[in-house]
């Protein structure tokens, strides 16, 4: 006995499952095409954007590359001055300074008006003594103390407060070291 087969008159395929297979991966296919084209139009899109916002920064660019007048880089220079002068009258440390000027003050001599300069870094330091022995005395404490330079005496007056009371009315320059205190 002998077996023979026809294969034309039988199909083998199964081809509904080969077209829901060809179905399914033609719709994947698609959607990711769908995908990728609605991203290409976005980029696109976000480029006319940020070409459009560096050629006005460029224009911005050309337009600042004229250069700044004298009289605007003396106003900046002005307005720079001012704010680190600030700066340094804000960074003054002005409790460490009255503990250096208790320590050189003595017995009968009273402070009365401190005047920093912060072009030079000089203080003007007017005050009353009681008396010439208590005056001198400050002014050598202030002139013997590491904080303390350049201590000169400006004026001195005899100062009365009433018929009992007198006593020196007193004004010294000095610079005081800030990086010691």
């Amino acid at each position: 006995m002998r077996f023979t087969l026809n294969l034309a008159t039988r199909t083998y395929i199964n081809s509904p499952q080969v077209n829901l297979i060809m179905w399914s991966v033609g719709i994947v296919l698609i959607v990711g095409l769908a995908g990728l084209s609605f991203r290409a139009i976005q980029n696109s899109g976000e480029q006319q954007k940020l070409q459009t916002a560096l050629a006005e920064l460029e224009a911005r660019v050309k337009a600042s590359a004229k250069g700044v007048s004298a009289k605007e880089y003396q106003a900046l220079l002005g307005r720079i001055k001012a704010a680190n002068d600030i700066i340094r009258r804000k960074s003054f440390n002005w409790v460490g300074f009255l503990d250096r000027l208790e320590l050189v003050l003595p017995d009968g001599v009273m402070v009365t008006s401190l005047e920093p300069s912060p072009n030079d870094g000089t203080l003007k330091i007017s005050g009353v003594a009681g008396n010439f022995r208590s005056m001198r005395g400050f002014l050598e404490n202030l002139e013997d103390s590491r904080f303390f330079t350049d201590v000169y005496l400006l004026s001195q007056t005899e100062a009365k407060v009433d018929e009992t009371q007198k006593g020196i009315s007193f004004s010294v320059s000095c610079k005081a070291d800030l990086t010691k205190l």
